[in-house]
């Protein structure tokens, strides 16, 4: 009968290996906060650091080459760690929470992707949220999914269509990693800030179109693929007084406002709002 048993202190040699490793793996965590402090002091990024777009980007990327038996969520929580501690390197971050009408969520949502070193502001409403903003008290808005009712906490996308010296954008989408395991935070939320959304390479953009009051989804969806969109959810609210329509529409690729095909958009009562866009979140593809 053959034994197949490990030699005595093979279990020592293994735990020695792994001392090893994890020294490695201490001291490339050293090696990048180097860059990370060379980037904060001669790398020219100014105002709100964060870079959704770039760290999706890097997550999809190492989920690409990632095999074995190490779970792949748990390479995102890493990294979602790893991110988090570089805007600390940089100056760090504070987010507004909008935590009425499943808030809890919100905030466990938020505390999951910016990790829980990110200082927290809680307010009741969408308004309240984005002030923060606005007063540089807070850099990043958490807010619930859009909605349509006047009443409810989904309302605020109307709030970044104003033109301002310093507009307001989607610049995320929440979790990154849409299949939920349990025990997990469900729902979903939206990232807002006062920085320009950044491309990760498969995004999807937010336009708010203003039409004539009887214009039905159909015929939006309709104006938007004659102008080559590829149109998905559509939100509408009535302008209270007037005979206007606002659109939320959700369109593939990331859209800046110099696209020609903004221009091309027939049936407008104003030129279309490019108010964000976002990466999409793993997970979330057909």
């Amino acid at each position: 009968m053959n034994d197949f048993s490990l030699p005595p202190n093979a279990l020592a040699q293994l735990r020695a290996q792994l001392d090893t490793i994890d020294d490695q793996i201490h001291a490339l965590l050293m090696a990048r906060a180097a860059v990370v402090e060379s980037v904060a002091r001669d790398g020219g990024k100014t105002g709100t650091k964060i870079r959704p777009g770039r760290e999706a980007a890097i997550l999809r990327r190492l989920l690409a080459c990632h095999k074995g038996a190490w779970p792949a969520q748990a390479i995102v929580r890493i990294w979602r760690e790893i991110f988090g501690a570089a805007l600390i390197i940089e100056g760090g971050q504070t987010m507004a929470v909008c935590d009425g009408d499943g808030g809890a969520e919100r905030l466990a949502l938020a505390r999951e992707h910016f990790g829980p070193l990110t200082p927290v502001r809680r307010h009741h409403n969408p308004a309240q949220t984005l002030a923060d903003l606005a007063r540089d008290a807070a850099q990043l808005a958490i807010l619930p999914p859009p909605a349509e009712d006047d009443d409810g906490q989904g309302g605020w996308w109307q709030m970044l269509t104003a033109s301002a010296p310093h507009r307001l954008f989607v610049i995320a989408k929440i979790p990154f990693w849409s299949k939920r395991a349990e025990g997990l935070p469900l729902g979903e939320a939206f990232v807002v800030a006062a920085v320009r959304p950044d491309p990760s390479g498969q995004d999807r953009s937010l336009l708010v179109l203003e039409l004539s009051a009887g214009t039905s989804r159909a015929r939006v969806t309709s104006l938007l693929k004659d102008s080559g969109f590829t149109p998905g959810q559509i939100w509408v609210k009535r302008i209270p007084g007037d005979t206007s329509i606002l659109a939320l529409v959700e369109v593939e690729d990331f859209i800046e406002d110099t696209d020609p095909r903004l221009g091309a958009i027939a049936g407008l009562n104003a030129p279309p709002v490019v108010i964000g866009a976002f990466a999409v979140p793993l997970g979330d593809t057909p």
